[in-house]
């Protein structure tokens, strides 16, 4: 018999990888790239209530019972329930043990009471959950995970930096090439959260499932408890994970976008990264997305299949509306199936039509959240909420009237079922008219003012729809032109709170013809990305890029008579770079030889040899918008460049001379060329705009670097 191998397994030394389902509908995508974001995982203990196995009717008996001891009748009565149900709810107790044959608390169900009125310890339980903390920032990401995390098959390691994975470990189909965004030496290797930024990371995890939970169905992670900071324990040796993420650009976009991981949505921190850091294969993404314009008979043959909505949930139930209708016009009468196919597709049209304005005010609260009102509304009877919500509908501009404010009529369960993404029209309805009293710019407001009457509507939708839901359509009297009356109302009611979704709805042609222009501005902010990079270019005022993208627009379809336009737009960057470098600094009482204090310092910082050879397109400069220059006043193109020379300290002018000796020459060229603005001084070859072009590029960035 050999002797057992003392030899130990080699670590495995591939990454781990997370990947969450990540939700992308409504985006018209154009390029995508897979990546894996590097993250240290911490575990945590924290507390939690101990679940007691009753539901909220059974713990409310139980409470009772110990002051009206077995009483059915008087439970039934405090409680609103019915005598048999009260009695069923003792029988389960009294099999659990909680209540005795005579329907009296036991010993255990006194023991239980006491537990939850005394808040021991003994009611609480520590589970185990996970935080992630981002190593490119050293921030922790609004995510708590009390689930085991499980790691994705790796499948192969490529050279290049590139991991293929599978999403699913039996299917080869899923397999996922991503890009490793690796951490450097000056990453947050060593940064640990405090108790304080976990609770934070919980809170902000609550906000965002809520959110979550509203817009998508089938969410079944529910976030842990906010604990006090007192009650955290961190286990300081973490664990280096990846988490699968999306780079993705739009059609005719030039906004990068990035998955936050955890498929909540997009993450500005992970997408100001990849900015920042100038990479190559970014740039490239953004070319992919430039899609090349097709032709009208081409476009008009795919546009269906092309067709992406922004509001999916809402869009496509209003499509499936009118799709029933279509149907109904070409159904054949004398068909043996008619009557069956029509009433069929008047219940999908009536059901589609109600689930659209449903998702639209799921969209609306979930953008105007009143967290305020959910508590209120849990809290009090549906009577008391009545009595609010007529007065809020009231103060909105609805028409209220005995028939439609039934639909006010909200149960606090049906608030509380908001938290799990379970919701129905009108806890919807009323947490939007309850945003809408307090916030004057709420899009309630645009529905009351459009459509007073909108409370009416939907409850007669609803009373169409019900009947749906339960099966019993017998009576349900709608003929295809009043479906095609209930589509038309929908679609305006629901335009009036998002407008946006008539995008969704719109004619092809004018949506063609926006993203053929999006795609000439991806196209030059690509251009301006490779010239400048892509953290120059992000960071950017909004008017110095649209300047240059408009330049870039120009410049690609060339021609003499938009020469002066460009130079325009050059000057007008150069200016605004000036002003920008010494926007801080201010010389409040000018003198009156201010101009050649300026004129002196060109010539100290080694521009020139003498003062008569500094050009005198700023010798010339009015001395009033100098002086409005040096104040942080908007002026023009020389007197601002005076000013950076008044502004700057002696070590920036020099360095900025040696960076750009030609400075100076750059922009009084684009003074002499631009004149007053309105006509041409010479000709100007293609070729000599490309040059005008670089030099100011490189002006505007090395006055970026030095100042």
């Amino acid at each position: 018999m050999s002797a057992p191998s003392t030899k130990k397994s080699a670590k495995d030394h591939r990454p781990k990888v997370i990947s969450f389902r990540t939700a992308l509908d409504g985006l018209n995508i154009a390029a995508k790239q897979s990546v894996l974001w590097p993250c240290h995982a911490f575990n945590i203990s924290i507390p939690q209530k101990k679940k007691s196995g009753l539901n909220v009717f059974e713990e409310t008996v139980l409470k009772i019972t110990e002051i009206e001891s077995g009483d059915t009748e008087k439970i039934a009565l405090l409680t609103c329930l019915e005598n048999e149900l009260v009695a069923f709810i003792q029988n389960r107790l009294n099999q659990l043990g909680l209540l005795n044959d005579r329907y009296e608390l036991t010993q255990q169900g006194q023991e239980l009471l006491s537990e939850w009125q005394n808040k021991s310890d003994g009611n609480l339980e520590y589970i185990v959950a996970t935080v992630f903390l981002d190593l490119l920032s050293g921030k922790l990401l609004p995510y708590v995970s009390t689930e085991q995390l499980s790691y994705k098959k790796i499948s192969r390691i490529g050279d290049n930096g590139f991991i293929d994975f599978l999403i699913n470990p039996t299917n080869e189909k899923s397999r996922v090439s991503a890009r490793q965004i690796r951490p450097a030496k000056d990453s947050f290797w060593k940064a640990v959260p405090d108790s304080n930024s976990i609770i934070r990371a919980i809170r902000e995890f609550k906000k965002k499932y809520k959110r979550h939970a509203l817009l998508n169905q089938g969410v079944d992670q529910y976030p842990p408890p906010v604990p006090m900071a007192e009650a955290i324990s961190l286990h300081k040796n973490p664990e280096l994970v990846y988490l699968h993420c999306n780079v993705l650009i739009q059609i005719g976009n030039s906004d990068l976008l990035v998955t936050d991981g955890f498929g909540f949505g997009f993450s500005e921190s992970f997408a100001n990264y990849l900015t920042s850091q100038n990479f190559d294969w970014v740039i490239k993404l953004k070319q992919q997305g430039v899609v090349d314009k097709i032709g009208g008979a081409e476009a008009s043959d795919n546009k269906a299949s092309r067709k992406l909505f922004r509001y999916s949930e809402i869009s496509k139930r209003i499509k499936w509306s009118k799709k029933s209708l279509e149907k109904i016009m070409n159904l054949t009468v004398n068909n043996t199936n008619y009557e069956r196919d029509y009433r069929q597709e008047i219940e999908d049209g009536i059901k589609n039509l109600y689930a659209a304005l449903e998702w639209t005010l799921r969209q609306v609260v979930a953008e105007n959240p009143v967290s305020e009102w959910e508590k209120i509304f849990s809290s009090s009877n549906f009577r008391d909420n009545e009595k609010l919500l007529k007065g809020f509908a009231k103060k909105v501009g609805f028409s209220l009237n005995e028939y439609n404010q039934s639909l006010l009529q909200v149960k606090p369960g049906a608030i509380r079922q908001i938290e799990n993404g379970k919701v129905e029209l009108q806890p919807l309805l009323a947490l939007a008219i309850a945003g809408g009293s307090s916030n004057a710019s709420h899009p309630i407001h645009r529905l009351a003012q459009n459509h007073s009457g909108f409370l009416t509507y939907a409850l007669r939708l609803k009373k169409y729809r019900d009947p749906i839901e339960h099966g019993s359509t017998e009576k349900l009297n709608i003929d295809e032109g009043k479906l095609k009356e209930l589509i038309e109302t929908t679609i305006a009611l629901v335009i009036s709170l998002i407008p946006d979704v008539a995008e969704d709805l719109g004619e092809g042609e004018e949506l063609s013809r926006d993203r053929d222009i999006n795609q000439e501005r991806l196209k030059a902010t690509i251009a301006l990305e490779q010239a400048l990079g892509t953290a120059f270019v992000s960071n950017l005022s909004g008017d110095m890029k649209e300047q240059l993208i408009r330049s870039e627009l120009m410049l690609a379809q060339y021609a003499e008579e938009k020469a002066i336009e460009i130079i325009k737009c050059y000057a007008s960057v150069m200016q605004r770079a000036c002003l920008e470098a010494v926007n801080d600094r201010r010389i409040e009482n000018a003198s009156d030889t201010i101009k050649e204090s300026a004129v002196e310092k060109i010539v100290q910082a080694g521009f020139f040899s003498d003062k008569e050879r500094v050009p005198v397109q700023l010798t010339t400069v009015a001395s009033h918008n100098l002086r409005r220059a040096v104040q942080g006043s908007s002026t023009t193109l020389g007197a601002h460049l005076l000013a950076v020379f008044l502004l700057g300290s002696e070590s920036e002018l020099i360095q900025l001379q040696k960076s750009h000796p030609a400075f100076i020459d750059c922009a009084e060229n684009l003074i002499r060329l631009r004149g007053h603005g309105n006509k041409q001084q010479s000709d100007i070859s293609r070729d000599d705009m490309e040059s005008l072009k670089n030099n100011v590029f490189k002006a505007i960035k090395i006055l970026t670097e030095v100042f």
